[in-house]
């Protein structure tokens, strides 16, 4: 009966936690009208109470592939919530 409870304790936490985060990993934000996406929050080492860290996207640059080098490190930005507004919902593309 008491691992039942931990249990339920331990999920209720999860639950409280997830109202409380206003941006979770994946969702599309706009940060002064640009796009970006939600790669870390609070529960991740290193992101601060109140912040969330970004990825704006990379540069267009060549394929491997195709004789290019890639793309470099990518580099995440850490900003507080506070400048977010939620993202515009995304256009999906197929590779022709």
């Amino acid at each position: 009966m008491h691992l039942f409870l931990l249990s339920v304790a331990c999920v209720y936490q999860k639950l409280i936690l997830m109202d409380e985060l206003q941006f979770l990993k994946g969702d599309f934000v706009r940060i002064d009208g640009i796009n970006a996406v939600v790669v870390g929050n609070e529960e991740d080492e290193n992101i601060p109470h109140d912040y969330i860290a970004v990825f704006f996207g990379s540069g267009i640059v060549r394929r491997e592939s195709e004789g290019g080098e890639g793309n470099g490190q990518p580099q995440v930005w850490i900003l507080p919530i506070d400048i977010c507004e939620d993202g515009l919902e995304p256009e999906y593309l197929e590779e022709d």
